[in-house]
């Protein structure tokens, strides 16, 4: 009798092996990449990285504006503009366009909130958009004057 023997599975060579799981990494590594950056915008929802929400600000350098002249400052994570119109008025808003989410500025000569990346144009006393492909006005804050400084606010 002549017994010749099954033929069954072969090892994996280990090359092949090799290339499995490289293949697998550079996969878990991919995924990852894209992973990392969804989560951290998904989970992100306005809080701070601290975890709390920023809902104020103490502004000290505002009082020292002259009427005309403005600053960008930082709101929790997000710019804001301070723009002084007179000895006792002010505006504010997140500086971020609604359009795209490009930081915006005050042009001076125009008295106008500008934004560089497509050209939208706001109102720097109410913050409502008037040219350019803004669909909505800027989100304002609330301005406080205490002494020698002022409060800004959601």
């Amino acid at each position: 009798m002549n017994e010749n023997p099954k033929p069954g599975p072969t090892p994996a060579s280990p090359r092949r092996g090799f290339i499995q799981w490289l293949l697998g990494g550079l996969t878990a590594l991919y995924a990852g990449c894209f992973a990392y950056p969804m989560i951290r915008f998904l989970r992100s929802g306005g809080a701070e990285e601290g975890g709390e929400k920023v809902t104020q600000i103490t502004f000290g350098e505002g009082m020292k504006l002259k009427p005309g002249e403005f600053r960008m400052f930082k709101f929790g994570s997000k710019p804001g503009i301070l723009i002084r119109h007179s000895e006792a008025e002010f505006s504010a808003f997140y500086a971020s366009c609604t359009h795209l989410g490009c930081t915006v500025s005050y042009s001076h000569p125009d008295r106008l909130i500008t934004c560089a990346c497509h050209g939208g144009r706001y109102d720097p006393v109410s913050g409502k958009n008037v040219a350019g492909p803004p669909p909505k006005p800027l989100t304002p804050l609330k301005v406080e004057i205490a002494t020698e400084t002022l409060m800004i606010k959601v």
